[in-house]
């Protein structure tokens, strides 16, 4: 993992990152933010709704991108000032995301920059979003 100082930023600069989403995993999140709805829990109910199986909370699937932002791309001399996330469609249990982040604005007067991001299963675009970080 590369740290980064502000000045060695570009806009186009990536960082790729995949994440399986296991069942332990799933499991220990929503004991931890203590999010037990059925469609996280419970297969029947999921498929009773219309997914192929149990789903990832949205959340988790978006926090990878948190781990991203704060040790790759801008890295650890920065703080996250905002994020937004779209779901696209639905990560079921024990898929892998394939990640993205890009750096597509650098503003020096400010020590901001702005990227965008993606999560991808099977070349299908899971979420997408963009992120506003500042340089301490």
């Amino acid at each position: 993992m590369d740290s980064y100082s502000f000045a060695e930023l570009s806009v186009g600069m990536t960082s790729k990152r995949s994440y399986l989403f296991s069942e332990q995993r799933v499991e220990t999140f929503s004991s931890l933010v203590e999010d037990k709805a059925p469609v996280h829990v419970d297969e029947s109910f999921a498929i009773g709704q219309g997914f192929e199986g149990r789903i990832v909370h949205g959340l988790f699937v978006q926090a990878i991108v948190s781990g991203m932002l704060g040790n790759e791309i801008p890295g650890p001399e920065s703080v996250i000032n905002s994020i937004s996330m779209k779901m696209h469609r639905p990560v079921l249990i024990g898929q892998l995301v394939n990640y993205q982040v890009e750096i597509t604005a650098v503003t020096p007067s400010v020590a901001a920059v702005s990227l965008s991001f993606s999560g991808m299963v099977d070349e299908m675009i899971v979420m997408s979003g963009k992120a506003l970080c500042s340089f301490l």
